[in-house]
């Protein structure tokens, strides 16, 4: 027998999901309107009207709030390559999951301009910024390597990967996020195919 949530499961859930979004969209927009360096967690906990405790109960830092969306694009990237289609290639289903996740982008444009804004002008936010790259690369690097392929191979073409993405992203970013994201992305990605480690067996 399958074990159900209870509905009081779910809504706590909920609730905690919606007070981590108001806390992430508060400090944003505070962030966005002084500097990030300006902001502090008293502001943020103030703003959101809730206790300096609480903030810490969803954010070690904050840091990590503004990297919220960072978070779940990372989350996002690990569940679509935890489910590869049946034969497919490694390299085939990490194209797939950067395909998706350009259409995420799209969707969240503004933020994403209002974000690098805030990025530009805090040195503090640069240096976290390429931790999450180093992730990123990780969980690359592990889905390259599943069809049995050489390590290196597929940690240096994962590094190509990301290095690559984040050009397009950054050109994209440049032109205002008006740009054919998807498109600039997949040329990439035509261009690295051939570094990725054949399958064994």
């Amino acid at each position: 027998m399958i074990a159900r949530a209870s509905p009081e499961v779910g809504l706590r859930d909920r609730k905690k999901a919606a007070a981590r979004e108001t806390l992430e969209r508060v400090a944003k927009e505070l962030f966005h309107e002084r500097g990030f360096g300006a902001v502090t967690v008293d502001d943020i906990a103030a703003a959101a009207n809730v206790s300096r405790r609480t903030f810490f109960r969803y954010f070690p830092t904050k840091e990590d709030a503004f990297f919220g969306r960072r978070a779940a694009q990372l989350e996002a990237l690990n569940a679509l390559l935890a489910a590869p289609r049946p034969r497919e290639l490694p390299f085939r289903a990490v194209r797939r999951a950067l395909v998706a996740l350009s259409e995420q982008h799209v969707a969240a444009r503004e933020e994403i301009l209002r974000e690098h804004r805030v990025l530009a002008a805090s040195p503090e936010l640069l240096a976290r910024d390429l931790e999450w790259d180093r992730r990123a690369l990780a969980v690359l690097t592990a889905a390259l390597a599943r069809g049995g392929g050489e390590g290196r191979r597929a940690r240096l073409a994962a590094g190509a990967i990301v290095g690559a993405l984040r050009v397009v992203i950054e050109d994209w970013i440049d032109g205002g996020a008006t740009g054919d994201l998807r498109a600039s992305g997949e040329e990439a990605l035509d261009l690295l195919e051939g570094l990725a480690p054949p399958r064994r067996g």
